[in-house]
């Protein structure tokens, strides 16, 4: 792990937040002081001593992020990149005092949401280029879509480059005629599921339109369906529209094995000249799908909405810990064997053909290796004399 900081009591505890998260797959400060080796000192002045790391003004969550932005985005390769946009909530049903919580999400519960720009290359390596704590109720917010504007412009700074070609994918909750002129102004591309009806330039609608296109093409992919991933069918069509001044393509894909959620009207500003081009269009959104397996790490196996920290800014350093995580995870999980079959093997994984390779597997791997590592560092301290002794 490279020097978070120069000083080292700074660094010391930031390699603890790391340990912690990974030994606990929780944010809550307690669960990661509880799963860290404490032979010197007693776990309240441990836990205290995150609290103070957390608090300190000298730790910033920007910087936390600049590191996760470099050393991911220069893994990235290929002539194009896929920029996922993301709004996910992070919910804190039960909290009312935590600083800027507004109701969020589709049930509108207490929490933020975690608005994210991930850059996906065609070997499948996730780079973070752009991650915001959303707070809807903070002193000075100004809006969502001012929000999202700073990440398309941040994304493309930092996985942008010379001879690449950004195509920014989004779902529904970025269909927004000022999403789709600020990625072209930048002179890059986007693929959008639409689900506003609009009136075409050529008359009639966009909603008739896509509900009349046939759908001629039909291949095999890779989707999680019910929580599996397995092969599921699909049928798409297209046809080139003019929305709002502007000469677009719509791609209607339809997959039957998702039932209502299979309707896919993807607008996008690629050219589609024939079946290849429309196939592009539909594998970029569902590769926007894999987004979700990031959330996974995210959410479920390190815990993102567990966090009991007071104050902005200290929930913000958190999430950036844990962003970094996830994205090392992702890395892990993309590499796959022999490391990942350790791993899973470590975390106990038995080769049944109903098993699942769920994020705990991994994280309860990671936690055993390192767990390992720090039982032969005591064990050499006892033999050295500097340590306590187990005989």
């Amino acid at each position: 792990m490279r020097a978070f900081s120069p000083d080292k009591r700074l660094h010391r505890r930031f390699e603890e937040v790391v340990r912690g998260a990974l030994a606990a797959g929780s944010a809550r400060v307690s669960e990661m002081v509880a799963s860290l080796p404490s032979p010197l000192q007693n776990r309240f002045h441990q836990a205290k001593a995150l609290y103070r790391f957390l608090s300190n003004p000298r730790v910033e969550a920007e910087a936390l992020l600049d590191r996760v932005y470099q050393e991911s985005a220069t893994a990235l390769e290929g002539e194009e990149v896929l920029v996922l946009l993301d709004l996910s909530p992070v919910a804190k049903p039960y909290a009312r005092a935590l600083e800027g919580i507004a109701r969020v999400g589709k049930d509108r519960r207490p929490g933020y949401e975690l608005l994210t720009a991930l850059g996906l290359d065609p070997a499948g390596r996730l780079a973070l280029g752009y991650a915001h704590l959303v707070a809807y109720g903070e002193r000075g917010f100004a809006s969502l879509p001012k929000e999202v504007e700073g990440a398309i412009e941040a994304a493309r700074e930092r996985l942008g480059g010379v001879g690449r070609r950004l195509v920014y994918v989004a779902d529904r909750g970025f269909d927004d005629r000022k999403v789709f002129g600020q990625v072209l102004a930048l002179g890059e591309e986007f693929v959008v599921r639409v689900y506003r009806d609009r009136k075409l330039g050529e008359g009639g609608s966009l909603a008739k339109v896509a509900s009349s296109l046939a759908l001629p093409c039909g291949e095999e992919v890779e989707l999680r369906v019910w929580g599996r991933y397995q092969r599921v069918r699909l049928h798409f069509g297209w046809r080139e529209v003019e929305v709002e001044g502007r000469r677009l393509h719509l791609v209607v894909c339809r997959v039957p094995a998702l039932g209502r959620r299979g309707e896919w009207w993807l607008l996008t500003s690629l050219p589609v000249r024939g079946r290849e081009e429309a196939a592009q269009v539909v594998e970029a959104y569902r590769r926007r799908w894999e987004v979700e397996r990031f959330f996974r790490l995210l959410k479920t196996g390190l815990g993102l909405e567990t966090f009991q920290v007071r104050g902005l800014a200290r929930i913000r350093k958190v999430v950036a810990v844990l962003l970094g995580l996830a994205v090392f995870l992702w890395e892990v999980e993309r590499l796959g064997d022999p490391f990942k079959g350790f791993l899973l093997q470590l975390g106990g994984k038995l080769g049944l053909p109903s098993e699942r390779d769920g994020p705990y597997l991994l994280l309860r791997g990671l936690v055993r290796l390192l767990n390992y590592e720090v039982t032969q560092e005591l064990l050499k301290q006892a033999k050295g004399g500097r340590g306590r002794s187990f005989g």
